[in-house]
């Protein structure tokens, strides 16, 4: 992660701006393994994840281009994760 700093040309005052959002990121449950009750909850609280880290970057003046873009991604393959077990568990569910 450093090295991504070091790249991306950023200042110190960017890890206060945007690494503190990632450093509670939600976890995504499995679909065989959480209840009904356990899905809903962690989709609930990965939107909402989502959209306060979105407003923390946007607030990021410093924020290069590709730092942005980087965290953007892991945003996306977090909502993709949980996404991709929502549709797992209704699978399962139906079944």
């Amino acid at each position: 992660m450093l090295a991504l700093l070091i790249l991306a040309g950023t200042k110190p005052a960017f890890a206060d701006c945007s690494l503190s959002i990632f450093k509670g990121s939600p976890a995504v449950p499995t679909a065989q393994e959480a209840s009904y009750e356990e899905m809903k909850k962690a989709v609930s609280i990965i939107q909402h994840y989502i959209r306060s880290a979105e407003q923390v970057l946007t607030a990021c003046a410093q924020l290069s281009c590709f730092s942005y873009n980087y965290h953007i991604g892991r945003l996306k393959s977090l909502a993709d994760g949980i996404n991709q077990q929502s549709v797992r568990f209704s699978n399962l569910a139906k079944n």
